[in-house]
């Protein structure tokens, strides 16, 4: 069973107790790191640690929207005016109107300015009142996020899984084709030599050309790039299905994966093996563009 994790997801949970009525949305995207976007009603933003504090336990990583309503059902919640903050608006819009010669404009569209009606405000004393109520809110969006960051993990734990047989499979037609290019460098060789000296005394040992072809295949020579390229996509396998939000080490083992696959491209020299390259390297930056959102 994979534990992927997917850093893109969504969770809410709605809670109603006699004092209030209370929802939580989280919303998580990727992101290298932990950070947190909170909305909240007035008087939560002090308890934004204690959020974090939470959402900590199941996220390591990703940025994280989260959104929190809370109606008081009791007779004195309600939305209140802030009266000081309407005047201000008032005489400084009737000010401008009189100075523009045009008429005053309707007081009830003052209503939305910032700062006029504070429905949303809680002190202290109600937001440690109602935190349990939140804190029970909260944990459970977190975990419907969590499940549904399993379900999309389980689903790209699959695709890359698919990715990573492709590129084996690619990789045992190189390992068929590698000992040709020596071969046909011999043949290429010994016919271009031959060319050259068509009409000539001059006489080319066998073992002088074995020796360039030694050379050759020496410089050619993949085998150590296809063990450790074998080796990183064993370790990836095993990170998807053993790893602990193992996003960072996965997208490290692309890096590596493209780094071998690359060698082995400009090594080789021949144009077989080139379009092997570069299959395995379009099934490497697929992985790595999945990977960017794994947790």
């Amino acid at each position: 069973m994979s534990v992927l994790l997917s850093m893109t997801g969504y969770g809410e949970s709605v809670i109603q107790n006699e004092h209030a009525y209370c929802r939580v949305e989280i919303r998580s995207v990727n992101n290298r790191h932990f950070k947190l976007s909170l909305r909240c009603p007035e008087g939560f933003q002090q308890q934004e640690t204690e959020f974090e504090r939470l959402l900590r336990d199941t996220i390591s990583r990703g940025t994280v929207y989260l959104s929190l309503r809370i109606d008081q059902t009791t007779s004195s919640a309600g939305p209140r005016l802030n009266s000081e903050m309407l005047k201000s608006y008032w005489h400084q819009l009737n000010e401008i109107c009189r100075e523009l010669s045009v008429p005053s404009p309707d007081p009830a569209r003052l209503l939305n300015l910032p700062g006029v009606m504070n429905d949303t405000a809680f002190n202290t004393e109600v937001v440690e009142q109602l935190w349990p109520l939140v804190e029970q809110a909260v944990k459970g969006a977190a975990n419907h996020l969590q499940e549904f960051r399993r379900k999309e993990g389980d689903a790209t734990a699959k695709e890359l899984r698919q990715l990573c047989q492709s590129i084996e499979e690619v990789l045992g037609q190189v390992v068929t084709m590698a000992p040709q290019v020596a071969h046909d460098y011999h043949e290429k060789l010994v016919q271009r030599t031959r060319e050259l000296l068509s009409g000539t005394d001059v006489k080319v040992e066998p073992g002088d050309v074995l020796r360039e072809v030694a050379l050759y295949a020496d410089r050619c020579d993949i085998h150590e790039e296809i063990t450790r390229l074998r080796s990183h996509i064993a370790q990836f396998l095993t990170l998807i299905e053993k790893g602990t939000s193992p996003g960072r080490k996965l997208d490290f083992l692309c890096q590596e994966m493209f780094r071998e696959v690359n060698t082995i491209g400009s090594k080789a020299n021949h144009i077989g093996l080139s379009h092997s390259a570069v299959e395995m390297k379009s099934s490497i930056e697929r992985i790595r563009e999945i990977v960017q959102n794994v947790e």
